[in-house]
């Protein structure tokens, strides 16, 4: 799968945040088509040389890039975005209340997967876990943000912007 990890992100993107916010889900979305498709190729060909190569992309990506895009959004975008809704958008309020609580879910989904991933990136054989149930979790998670809470952002003033996009480069830099 190709497609830059979270630490080889150009310190530029971060002057367009949700930009890379956007584009992390671009990266998602292709470890999602990899989660759905290793089932039915593991059980044609076995974990060969294509299936580890996919898992070790997964797990990289799955244990660096998608904890900082979840604290990109827990930390900072979200948090900024709550100070911009009106009293009529409360509903907004609980609807990031629940992304946030999605991270969590998909976390503690994570923690199913990443043993079966690197049983698979070893090249050793292992029951399958519901990847496609996890996939499509995400998908439906990145949906809601995309259709709902980015298109919010756009209310956010340049110096916001420019101090989430710091703030995500920071978060990089010490991981």
């Amino acid at each position: 799968m190709a497609g830059a990890p979270a630490g080889d992100v150009p310190p530029a993107a971060f002057r367009r945040p949700l930009a890379v916010l956007q584009a992390c889900h671009g990266l998602m979305r292709g470890h999602c088509v990899t989660l759905e498709r290793l089932p039915d190729y593991l059980l044609r060909h076995g974990p060969d040389e294509r299936a580890r190569t996919a898992a070790q992309r997964a797990l990289r990506y799955f244990r660096n890039a998608a904890p900082l895009h979840f604290a990109d959004e827990e930390m900072d975008l979200f948090p900024r975005l709550l100070t911009v809704l009106d009293s009529r958008e409360e509903k907004l309020a609980g609807t990031i209340l629940e992304l946030v609580a999605q991270h969590g879910q998909q976390l503690n989904g994570w923690a199913v997967l990443e043993p079966f991933l690197e049983t698979v990136a070893a090249g050793e054989k292992s029951s399958l876990p519901d990847l496609r149930g996890y996939a499509a979790g995400l998908r439906e998670h990145m949906g809601n943000e995309e259709m709902v809470i980015y298109p919010l952002a756009s209310r956010l003033d340049p110096e916001s912007l420019g101090q989430i996009g710091a703030a995500m480069a920071a978060r990089r830099r010490a991981g």
